[in-house]
Protein backbone atom coordinates (compact mmCIF):
# COMPACT_ATOMS: atom_id res chain seq x y z
CA UNK A 1 0.00 0.00 0.00
CA UNK A 2 2.81 2.10 0.86
CA UNK A 3 4.96 1.95 -2.20
CA UNK A 4 1.71 1.67 -3.86
CA UNK A 5 0.73 5.12 -2.35
CA UNK A 6 4.20 6.73 -3.09
CA UNK A 7 3.96 5.74 -6.50
CA UNK A 8 0.43 7.56 -7.55
CA UNK A 9 1.87 11.26 -7.12
CA UNK A 10 4.48 10.41 -9.48
CA UNK A 11 2.54 8.77 -11.89
CA UNK A 12 0.22 12.16 -12.21
CA UNK A 13 2.85 14.15 -12.66
CA UNK A 14 3.88 13.07 -16.11
CA UNK A 15 0.11 13.33 -17.07
CA UNK A 16 0.26 17.11 -15.56
CA UNK A 17 3.16 17.51 -17.35
CA UNK A 18 2.25 15.49 -20.53
CA UNK A 19 -0.76 18.23 -20.53
CA UNK A 20 1.51 20.67 -21.89
CA UNK A 21 2.54 20.54 -25.53
CA UNK A 22 6.49 20.97 -26.58
CA UNK A 23 5.59 23.93 -28.75
CA UNK A 24 4.48 25.45 -25.57
CA UNK A 25 7.54 24.57 -23.47
CA UNK A 26 9.79 25.26 -26.02
CA UNK A 27 8.21 28.78 -25.97
CA UNK A 28 7.96 29.07 -22.67
CA UNK A 29 11.98 27.72 -22.88
CA UNK A 30 12.81 30.67 -24.71
CA UNK A 31 14.72 33.48 -23.46
CA UNK A 32 12.46 36.24 -24.34
CA UNK A 33 9.68 34.87 -21.08
CA UNK A 34 11.29 34.35 -18.15
CA UNK A 35 8.85 35.59 -16.43
CA UNK A 36 5.85 33.34 -18.01
CA UNK A 37 8.13 30.13 -17.39
CA UNK A 38 8.50 30.87 -13.41
CA UNK A 39 4.55 31.94 -13.13
CA UNK A 40 3.64 28.40 -14.94
CA UNK A 41 6.21 26.23 -12.72
CA UNK A 42 4.65 28.15 -9.60
CA UNK A 43 1.32 27.00 -10.93
CA UNK A 44 2.18 23.84 -11.55
CA UNK A 45 3.68 23.05 -8.41
CA UNK A 46 0.59 24.28 -6.57
CA UNK A 47 -1.77 21.93 -8.63
CA UNK A 48 0.93 19.49 -7.93
CA UNK A 49 0.29 19.99 -4.18
CA UNK A 50 -3.32 20.26 -4.65
CA UNK A 51 -3.19 17.20 -6.06
CA UNK A 52 -1.25 15.65 -3.60
CA UNK A 53 -3.71 16.59 -1.16
CA UNK A 54 -6.88 15.30 -2.81
CA UNK A 55 -4.98 12.09 -3.28
CA UNK A 56 -3.64 11.30 0.27
CA UNK A 57 -7.23 12.41 1.16
CA UNK A 58 -8.90 10.32 -1.17
CA UNK A 59 -6.31 7.29 0.29
CA UNK A 60 -7.59 8.29 3.53
CA UNK A 61 -11.28 7.51 2.08
CA UNK A 62 -10.13 4.88 0.54
CA UNK A 63 -9.00 2.85 3.53
CA UNK A 64 -11.79 3.59 5.34
CA UNK A 65 -13.99 2.58 3.06
CA UNK A 66 -11.82 -0.35 2.75
CA UNK A 67 -12.02 -1.43 6.69
CA UNK A 68 -15.59 -0.70 6.52
CA UNK A 69 -16.16 -3.54 3.86
CA UNK A 70 -13.49 -5.45 5.64
CA UNK A 71 -15.49 -5.26 9.11
CA UNK A 72 -19.00 -5.77 6.65
CA UNK A 73 -17.66 -9.13 5.42
CA UNK A 74 -16.34 -10.33 8.67
CA UNK A 75 -19.98 -9.95 9.71
CA UNK A 76 -21.23 -10.86 7.14
CA UNK A 77 -19.32 -14.02 7.03
CA UNK A 78 -20.42 -14.40 11.03
CA UNK A 79 -23.75 -14.29 9.54
CA UNK A 80 -24.10 -16.36 6.97
CA UNK A 81 -22.48 -18.84 10.09
CA UNK A 82 -25.13 -18.44 12.06
CA UNK A 83 -27.97 -18.86 9.03
CA UNK A 84 -26.31 -22.25 7.77
CA UNK A 85 -26.43 -23.66 11.59
CA UNK A 86 -29.71 -22.34 12.14
CA UNK A 87 -30.86 -23.58 8.69
CA UNK A 88 -28.95 -26.86 9.27
CA UNK A 89 -30.91 -27.31 13.04
CA UNK A 90 -34.12 -26.29 11.29
CA UNK A 91 -33.52 -28.68 8.61
CA UNK A 92 -32.98 -31.51 11.10
CA UNK A 93 -35.68 -30.64 13.03
CA UNK A 94 -37.71 -31.19 9.70
CA UNK A 95 -35.96 -34.57 9.70
CA UNK A 96 -36.70 -36.02 12.61
CA UNK A 97 -40.41 -34.47 12.67
CA UNK A 98 -41.06 -36.17 9.33
CA UNK A 99 -39.60 -39.19 10.84
CA UNK A 100 -41.61 -39.23 14.20
CA UNK A 101 -44.50 -38.79 11.99
CA UNK A 102 -43.78 -42.01 10.38
CA UNK A 103 -42.94 -44.01 13.70
CA UNK A 104 -46.41 -42.26 14.75
CA UNK A 105 -48.20 -43.90 12.06
CA UNK A 106 -48.65 -40.73 9.73
CA UNK A 107 -47.61 -42.48 6.57
CA UNK A 108 -48.31 -41.00 3.28
CA UNK A 109 -48.65 -37.53 4.63
CA UNK A 110 -45.39 -37.95 6.01
CA UNK A 111 -44.12 -38.88 2.56
CA UNK A 112 -45.69 -35.82 1.10
CA UNK A 113 -44.00 -33.48 3.49
CA UNK A 114 -40.40 -35.50 2.47
CA UNK A 115 -41.03 -35.39 -0.72
CA UNK A 116 -41.60 -31.40 -0.55
CA UNK A 117 -39.09 -30.80 1.05
CA UNK A 118 -36.18 -32.70 -1.66
CA UNK A 119 -38.07 -30.67 -4.34
CA UNK A 120 -36.91 -27.35 -1.85
CA UNK A 121 -33.79 -28.99 -1.17
CA UNK A 122 -32.35 -30.90 -4.46
CA UNK A 123 -31.92 -27.75 -6.75
CA UNK A 124 -29.08 -25.50 -6.37
CA UNK A 125 -30.51 -21.79 -7.69
CA UNK A 126 -27.95 -20.00 -10.41
CA UNK A 127 -26.89 -16.88 -8.40
CA UNK A 128 -24.30 -15.54 -6.35
CA UNK A 129 -22.46 -17.68 -3.60
CA UNK A 130 -23.31 -15.10 -1.60
CA UNK A 131 -26.81 -15.01 -2.26
CA UNK A 132 -27.69 -19.03 -2.68
CA UNK A 133 -29.06 -19.00 0.79
CA UNK A 134 -31.62 -15.98 0.04
CA UNK A 135 -32.31 -17.57 -3.43
CA UNK A 136 -32.99 -21.52 -1.94
CA UNK A 137 -35.38 -19.60 0.64
CA UNK A 138 -37.20 -17.40 -1.83
CA UNK A 139 -37.26 -20.45 -4.14
CA UNK A 140 -36.45 -17.88 -7.01
CA UNK A 141 -32.95 -17.94 -9.50
CA UNK A 142 -32.07 -14.39 -8.60
CA UNK A 143 -32.45 -11.35 -6.35
CA UNK A 144 -32.92 -7.78 -7.14
CA UNK A 145 -30.60 -6.13 -4.33
CA UNK A 146 -31.38 -2.93 -5.38
CA UNK A 147 -34.80 -3.21 -3.79
CA UNK A 148 -33.77 -4.13 -0.15
CA UNK A 149 -37.12 -3.75 1.09
CA UNK A 150 -38.92 -6.31 -0.55
CA UNK A 151 -36.33 -8.76 -0.55
CA UNK A 152 -36.59 -7.97 3.57
CA UNK A 153 -40.64 -8.31 3.16
CA UNK A 154 -39.91 -11.45 0.90
CA UNK A 155 -37.33 -13.08 3.21
CA UNK A 156 -40.33 -12.16 5.93
CA UNK A 157 -43.03 -13.62 4.04
CA UNK A 158 -40.94 -16.92 3.37
CA UNK A 159 -39.61 -17.25 6.72
CA UNK A 160 -43.22 -17.27 7.98
CA UNK A 161 -44.25 -19.78 5.72
CA UNK A 162 -41.51 -22.34 6.36
CA UNK A 163 -42.63 -21.52 10.43
CA UNK A 164 -46.34 -22.12 9.76
CA UNK A 165 -45.47 -25.59 7.35
CA UNK A 166 -43.21 -26.46 10.25
CA UNK A 167 -46.27 -26.07 12.69
CA UNK A 168 -48.55 -28.17 10.64
CA UNK A 169 -46.14 -30.74 10.27
CA UNK A 170 -45.60 -30.65 14.23
CA UNK A 171 -49.56 -30.77 14.40
CA UNK A 172 -50.01 -33.57 11.98
CA UNK A 173 -47.44 -35.50 14.52
CA UNK A 174 -49.31 -34.82 17.76
CA UNK A 175 -52.94 -35.50 15.79
CA UNK A 176 -51.46 -39.11 14.55
CA UNK A 177 -50.14 -39.41 18.01
CA UNK A 178 -53.31 -38.81 19.50
CA UNK A 179 -55.00 -41.09 17.38
CA UNK A 180 -52.39 -43.58 18.16
CA UNK A 181 -53.41 -42.94 22.00
CA UNK A 182 -56.86 -43.59 21.07
CA UNK A 183 -56.76 -46.90 19.19
CA UNK A 184 -54.20 -48.45 22.03
CA UNK A 185 -56.98 -47.32 24.68
CA UNK A 186 -59.58 -48.67 22.81
CA UNK A 187 -57.76 -51.66 22.21
CA UNK A 188 -56.91 -52.12 26.24
CA UNK A 189 -60.53 -51.27 27.19
CA UNK A 190 -61.67 -54.28 24.76
CA UNK A 191 -59.53 -56.54 25.95
CA UNK A 192 -60.15 -56.12 29.14
CA UNK A 193 -63.52 -56.33 28.53
CA UNK A 194 -63.29 -59.95 27.33
CA UNK A 195 -65.66 -62.29 29.13
CA UNK A 196 -65.50 -65.29 27.09
CA UNK A 197 -63.41 -66.98 24.50
CA UNK A 198 -64.96 -66.40 21.32
CA UNK A 199 -64.82 -62.39 22.38
CA UNK A 200 -61.12 -63.01 23.25
CA UNK A 201 -60.89 -64.85 19.60
CA UNK A 202 -62.15 -61.80 18.07
CA UNK A 203 -60.43 -59.06 19.65
CA UNK A 204 -56.93 -61.59 18.84
CA UNK A 205 -57.90 -61.19 15.21
CA UNK A 206 -58.64 -57.86 15.11
CA UNK A 207 -55.50 -56.51 17.01
CA UNK A 208 -53.52 -59.31 14.32
CA UNK A 209 -55.34 -57.59 11.62
CA UNK A 210 -54.11 -54.15 13.14
CA UNK A 211 -50.09 -55.62 13.65
CA UNK A 212 -50.51 -56.16 9.93
CA UNK A 213 -51.78 -52.97 8.67
CA UNK A 214 -49.08 -51.14 11.01
CA UNK A 215 -46.47 -53.60 9.33
CA UNK A 216 -46.86 -53.26 6.32
CA UNK A 217 -47.36 -49.42 6.35
CA UNK A 218 -43.99 -49.75 8.12
CA UNK A 219 -42.54 -51.96 5.51
CA UNK A 220 -43.36 -49.54 2.63
CA UNK A 221 -42.30 -46.69 4.44
CA UNK A 222 -38.99 -48.73 5.18
CA UNK A 223 -38.99 -49.85 1.62
CA UNK A 224 -39.36 -45.81 0.21
CA UNK A 225 -36.87 -44.63 2.28
CA UNK A 226 -34.24 -47.34 0.71
CA UNK A 227 -35.71 -46.12 -2.41
CA UNK A 228 -34.95 -41.79 -1.76
CA UNK A 229 -31.97 -43.57 -0.26
CA UNK A 230 -30.80 -45.35 -4.15
CA UNK A 231 -31.93 -42.48 -5.11
CA UNK A 232 -29.72 -39.90 -3.51
CA UNK A 233 -26.79 -42.49 -3.99
CA UNK A 234 -27.20 -43.12 -7.66
CA UNK A 235 -27.33 -38.81 -7.87
CA UNK A 236 -23.88 -38.76 -5.73
CA UNK A 237 -22.31 -40.81 -7.80
CA UNK A 238 -23.60 -39.03 -11.29
CA UNK A 239 -22.19 -36.25 -9.31
CA UNK A 240 -18.77 -37.45 -8.17
CA UNK A 241 -18.03 -38.57 -11.72
CA UNK A 242 -19.24 -35.51 -13.13
CA UNK A 243 -17.03 -33.46 -10.65
CA UNK A 244 -14.06 -36.02 -11.47
CA UNK A 245 -14.47 -35.08 -15.44
CA UNK A 246 -14.68 -31.30 -14.53
CA UNK A 247 -11.66 -31.95 -12.96
CA UNK A 248 -10.02 -33.32 -15.46
CA UNK A 249 -11.53 -30.71 -17.78
CA UNK A 250 -10.28 -27.77 -15.32
CA UNK A 251 -7.17 -29.53 -15.05
CA UNK A 252 -7.03 -29.27 -19.22
CA UNK A 253 -8.12 -25.52 -19.14
CA UNK A 254 -5.42 -24.59 -16.60
CA UNK A 255 -3.04 -26.21 -18.62
CA UNK A 256 -3.89 -24.27 -21.38
CA UNK A 257 -4.20 -20.88 -19.29
CA UNK A 258 -0.81 -21.98 -18.55
CA UNK A 259 0.33 -22.15 -22.20
CA UNK A 260 -2.51 -18.67 -22.78
CA UNK A 261 0.08 -16.80 -19.90
CA UNK A 262 3.29 -18.05 -21.25
CA UNK A 263 2.36 -17.30 -24.99
CA UNK A 264 1.10 -13.55 -23.45
CA UNK A 265 4.46 -13.31 -21.57
CA UNK A 266 6.56 -13.83 -24.69
CA UNK A 267 4.21 -11.50 -26.78
CA UNK A 268 4.57 -8.63 -23.71
CA UNK A 269 8.13 -9.23 -23.99
CA UNK A 270 8.22 -8.97 -27.68
CA UNK A 271 5.94 -5.87 -27.29
CA UNK A 272 8.35 -4.38 -24.64
CA UNK A 273 11.40 -5.27 -27.11
CA UNK A 274 9.63 -3.30 -30.68
CA UNK A 275 8.96 -0.62 -28.35
CA UNK A 276 12.60 -0.13 -26.88
CA UNK A 277 13.52 -0.50 -30.65
CA UNK A 278 11.02 2.10 -31.47
CA UNK A 279 12.23 4.59 -28.34
CA UNK A 280 15.62 3.95 -29.72
CA UNK A 281 14.79 4.67 -33.41
CA UNK A 282 12.78 7.72 -32.48
CA UNK A 283 15.57 8.90 -30.42
CA UNK A 284 17.97 8.14 -33.19
CA UNK A 285 15.76 10.05 -35.62
CA UNK A 286 15.31 13.10 -33.33
CA UNK A 287 19.13 13.09 -32.45
CA UNK A 288 20.25 12.66 -36.60
CA UNK A 289 22.20 14.98 -38.81
CA UNK A 290 19.02 16.28 -40.88
CA UNK A 291 17.67 18.31 -37.82
CA UNK A 292 20.34 20.45 -38.50
CA UNK A 293 18.83 21.25 -42.16
CA UNK A 294 15.30 22.01 -40.39
CA UNK A 295 13.40 18.99 -40.62
CA UNK A 296 12.90 15.81 -39.45
CA UNK A 297 13.86 12.72 -41.33
CA UNK A 298 10.62 10.18 -42.08
CA UNK A 299 10.79 6.93 -40.47
CA UNK A 300 11.46 4.13 -43.80
CA UNK A 301 8.42 2.49 -44.77
CA UNK A 302 9.42 -0.63 -44.28
CA UNK A 303 9.99 -0.34 -40.63
CA UNK A 304 6.33 1.28 -40.71
CA UNK A 305 5.31 -1.67 -42.26
CA UNK A 306 6.37 -3.85 -39.93
CA UNK A 307 5.82 -2.00 -36.96
CA UNK A 308 1.78 -1.91 -37.81
CA UNK A 309 2.25 -5.53 -38.78
CA UNK A 310 3.25 -6.51 -35.13
CA UNK A 311 0.98 -4.24 -33.81
CA UNK A 312 -1.82 -5.98 -35.58
CA UNK A 313 -0.85 -9.49 -34.43
CA UNK A 314 -0.51 -7.86 -30.70
CA UNK A 315 -3.95 -6.75 -31.23
CA UNK A 316 -5.40 -10.27 -32.69
CA UNK A 317 -3.07 -12.32 -29.94
CA UNK A 318 -4.72 -9.73 -27.07
CA UNK A 319 -8.20 -10.70 -28.44
CA UNK A 320 -7.59 -14.30 -28.04
CA UNK A 321 -5.98 -14.14 -25.26
CA UNK A 322 -9.26 -11.98 -23.46
CA UNK A 323 -11.61 -14.70 -25.29
CA UNK A 324 -9.54 -17.73 -23.90
CA UNK A 325 -9.83 -15.51 -20.50
CA UNK A 326 -13.54 -15.38 -20.62
CA UNK A 327 -13.94 -19.11 -21.62
CA UNK A 328 -11.61 -19.80 -18.71
CA UNK A 329 -13.69 -17.88 -16.28
CA UNK A 330 -16.89 -18.99 -17.56
CA UNK A 331 -15.41 -22.74 -17.00
CA UNK A 332 -14.36 -21.93 -13.47
CA UNK A 333 -17.41 -20.29 -12.69
CA UNK A 334 -19.53 -23.58 -14.08
CA UNK A 335 -16.93 -25.61 -12.20
CA UNK A 336 -17.10 -23.71 -9.39
CA UNK A 337 -21.26 -24.05 -9.41
CA UNK A 338 -20.80 -28.06 -9.80
CA UNK A 339 -18.76 -28.06 -6.99
CA UNK A 340 -21.06 -26.59 -4.86
CA UNK A 341 -23.79 -28.88 -5.93
CA UNK A 342 -21.33 -31.82 -5.86
CA UNK A 343 -20.92 -30.65 -1.96
CA UNK A 344 -24.84 -30.28 -1.18
CA UNK A 345 -25.05 -33.52 -2.58
CA UNK A 346 -22.85 -34.30 -0.35
CA UNK A 347 -24.68 -33.17 2.47
CA UNK A 348 -27.66 -34.38 1.94
CA UNK A 349 -25.59 -37.77 1.99
CA UNK A 350 -23.94 -37.39 5.49
CA UNK A 351 -27.66 -35.92 6.58
CA UNK A 352 -29.15 -39.44 5.06
CA UNK A 353 -26.15 -41.06 6.71
CA UNK A 354 -26.85 -38.94 9.91
CA UNK A 355 -30.72 -40.61 9.71
CA UNK A 356 -29.93 -44.29 8.99
CA UNK A 357 -26.90 -43.91 12.65
CA UNK A 358 -29.64 -41.92 13.97
CA UNK A 359 -31.58 -43.12 17.27
CA UNK A 360 -34.81 -42.75 15.33
CA UNK A 361 -34.14 -45.05 12.64
CA UNK A 362 -32.52 -47.65 15.19
CA UNK A 363 -35.99 -46.92 17.00
CA UNK A 364 -37.86 -47.95 14.13
CA UNK A 365 -36.06 -50.65 13.75
CA UNK A 366 -35.99 -51.90 16.80
CA UNK A 367 -40.01 -51.33 17.11
CA UNK A 368 -40.07 -53.25 14.07
CA UNK A 369 -38.50 -56.27 14.94
CA UNK A 370 -40.59 -55.80 18.35
CA UNK A 371 -43.99 -56.35 15.77
CA UNK A 372 -42.63 -58.81 14.53
CA UNK A 373 -41.92 -60.69 17.54
CA UNK A 374 -45.46 -59.68 18.68
CA UNK A 375 -47.14 -60.71 15.68
CA UNK A 376 -45.50 -64.44 15.83
CA UNK A 377 -46.46 -64.66 19.56
CA UNK A 378 -50.05 -63.54 18.22
CA UNK A 379 -49.86 -66.03 15.54
CA UNK A 380 -49.21 -69.01 17.90
CA UNK A 381 -51.67 -68.08 20.30
CA UNK A 382 -54.12 -67.76 17.16
CA UNK A 383 -53.12 -71.47 16.51
CA UNK A 384 -53.57 -72.15 19.83
CA UNK A 385 -57.29 -70.65 19.94
CA UNK A 386 -58.11 -72.41 16.58
CA UNK A 387 -56.80 -76.04 18.10
CA UNK A 388 -59.09 -75.21 21.05
CA UNK A 389 -61.74 -73.96 18.99
CA UNK A 390 -61.49 -77.62 17.27
CA UNK A 391 -61.69 -79.21 20.56
CA UNK A 392 -64.51 -77.27 22.09
CA UNK A 393 -66.46 -77.74 19.05
CA UNK A 394 -66.19 -81.07 18.58
CA UNK A 395 -66.90 -80.85 22.52
CA UNK A 396 -70.06 -79.27 21.79
CA UNK A 397 -71.05 -81.70 18.91
CA UNK A 398 -70.83 -84.77 22.12
CA UNK A 399 -72.99 -82.46 24.36
CA UNK A 400 -75.17 -81.94 21.21
CA UNK A 401 -75.66 -85.70 20.88
CA UNK A 402 -76.08 -85.98 24.37
CA UNK A 403 -78.85 -83.50 24.80
CA UNK A 404 -80.47 -85.07 22.16
CA UNK A 405 -80.11 -88.45 23.45
CA UNK A 406 -81.59 -86.89 26.82
CA UNK A 407 -84.28 -85.53 24.76
CA UNK A 408 -85.22 -88.81 23.85
CA UNK A 409 -84.73 -90.55 26.83
CA UNK A 410 -87.39 -87.94 28.54
CA UNK A 411 -89.29 -88.58 25.86
CA UNK A 412 -89.36 -92.26 26.55
CA UNK A 413 -89.56 -91.23 30.40
CA UNK A 414 -92.70 -89.67 29.67
CA UNK A 415 -94.09 -92.82 27.71
CA UNK A 416 -92.65 -95.08 30.26
CA UNK A 417 -94.58 -92.83 33.19
CA UNK A 418 -97.92 -93.02 30.97
CA UNK A 419 -98.03 -96.99 30.81
CA UNK A 420 -96.82 -96.94 34.58
CA UNK A 421 -100.33 -95.15 35.52
CA UNK A 422 -101.87 -97.74 33.11
CA UNK A 423 -100.27 -100.32 35.22
CA UNK A 424 -101.27 -98.79 38.15
CA UNK A 425 -105.08 -98.51 37.30
CA UNK A 426 -104.78 -102.17 35.97
CA UNK A 427 -103.18 -103.17 39.25
CA UNK A 428 -105.60 -100.98 41.15
CA UNK A 429 -108.36 -102.95 39.73
CA UNK A 430 -107.09 -105.95 39.93
CA UNK A 431 -106.91 -105.85 43.54
CA UNK A 432 -110.31 -104.78 43.56
CA UNK A 433 -110.70 -107.58 41.93
CA UNK A 434 -108.74 -109.48 44.30
CA UNK A 435 -110.74 -108.57 47.31
CA UNK A 436 -113.52 -109.56 45.94
CA UNK A 437 -112.69 -113.07 44.99
CA UNK A 438 -110.96 -113.20 48.16
CA UNK A 439 -114.92 -112.19 49.29
CA UNK A 440 -115.99 -114.62 47.28
CA UNK A 441 -114.05 -117.07 48.00
CA UNK A 442 -114.32 -117.18 51.82
CA UNK A 443 -118.22 -117.17 51.04
CA UNK A 444 -117.44 -119.96 49.48
CA UNK A 445 -115.17 -121.57 51.59
CA UNK A 446 -117.98 -120.84 53.74
CA UNK A 447 -120.04 -122.22 51.35
CA UNK A 448 -119.15 -126.18 52.41
CA UNK A 449 -121.89 -127.43 49.96
CA UNK A 450 -119.94 -126.05 46.43
CA UNK A 451 -116.20 -127.51 46.49
CA UNK A 452 -115.62 -127.71 43.12
CA UNK A 453 -116.47 -123.72 42.84
CA UNK A 454 -113.84 -123.59 46.01
CA UNK A 455 -111.34 -125.35 44.23
CA UNK A 456 -112.02 -123.33 40.55
CA UNK A 457 -111.74 -120.12 42.89
CA UNK A 458 -108.40 -121.66 44.25
CA UNK A 459 -107.22 -121.82 40.72
CA UNK A 460 -108.34 -118.04 39.87
CA UNK A 461 -106.63 -116.98 42.99
CA UNK A 462 -103.41 -118.65 41.99
CA UNK A 463 -103.41 -117.33 38.96
CA UNK A 464 -104.44 -113.85 40.17
CA UNK A 465 -101.68 -113.82 42.25
CA UNK A 466 -99.24 -114.95 40.07
CA UNK A 467 -100.14 -112.10 37.53
CA UNK A 468 -100.09 -109.83 40.57
CA UNK A 469 -96.37 -110.72 41.16
CA UNK A 470 -95.55 -110.38 37.46
CA UNK A 471 -97.21 -106.92 36.89
CA UNK A 472 -95.22 -106.01 40.27
CA UNK A 473 -92.31 -106.88 38.42
CA UNK A 474 -92.75 -105.13 35.64
CA UNK A 475 -93.62 -102.02 37.52
CA UNK A 476 -90.57 -102.20 39.05
CA UNK A 477 -88.75 -102.18 35.57
CA UNK A 478 -90.54 -99.17 34.41
CA UNK A 479 -89.62 -97.72 37.93
CA UNK A 480 -86.10 -98.29 37.20
CA UNK A 481 -85.56 -96.92 34.05
CA UNK A 482 -88.00 -93.99 34.95
CA UNK A 483 -84.88 -93.26 37.89
CA UNK A 484 -82.28 -93.70 34.95
CA UNK A 485 -83.92 -91.09 32.88
CA UNK A 486 -84.40 -88.72 35.83
CA UNK A 487 -80.40 -89.42 36.07
CA UNK A 488 -79.87 -88.76 32.75
CA UNK A 489 -81.79 -85.53 32.86
CA UNK A 490 -79.71 -84.16 35.89
CA UNK A 491 -76.59 -85.05 33.89
CA UNK A 492 -77.69 -82.84 31.03
CA UNK A 493 -78.61 -79.74 32.98
CA UNK A 494 -75.07 -79.94 34.71
CA UNK A 495 -73.38 -80.53 31.14
CA UNK A 496 -75.54 -77.88 29.83
CA UNK A 497 -74.20 -75.37 32.88
CA UNK A 498 -70.32 -76.48 32.70
CA UNK A 499 -71.16 -75.80 28.59
CA UNK A 500 -71.90 -71.92 29.11
CA UNK A 501 -69.37 -71.72 31.79
CA UNK A 502 -66.66 -72.90 28.87
CA UNK A 503 -68.51 -70.28 26.62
Amino acid sequence: MENQESDEPMQKKPHLLDSVSPNSMARNSSPSHPIAKSVDATVLQLQNQKLVQQLDLQKKQLYDVESKIQELQLNQTSYDDELISVNQLWNQLVDDLILLGVRAGANQEALNYLDIVDKKRGSVPPCAADETFLCRLLQVDSLDTSKSDEVVRKVEEALALRHSSTMELMGLFENTIDTQKTKAESISQSLHAVKSTEDATIQLSSINDLMKEESKNLREMIDALHVRHKEHSEQIQAYISSHSTDQSELKHLKGQLEEIKAELEENRRKLITLKMQKDAACEGHVTSPAIANGSLSPEKPVDKTKLRELKDSIDEIKIMAEGRLSELQASQEYNLSLSRQCQDIENELKDDQYIYSSRLYSLINDRIHHWNAELDRYKILTEAIQAERSFVMRRDKELNLRAESLEAANHKTTTVGSRIEVLEKKLQSCIIEKNGLELETEEAIQDSERQDIKSEFIAMASTLSKEMEMMEAQLKRWKDTAQDALYLREQAQSLRVSLSNKV
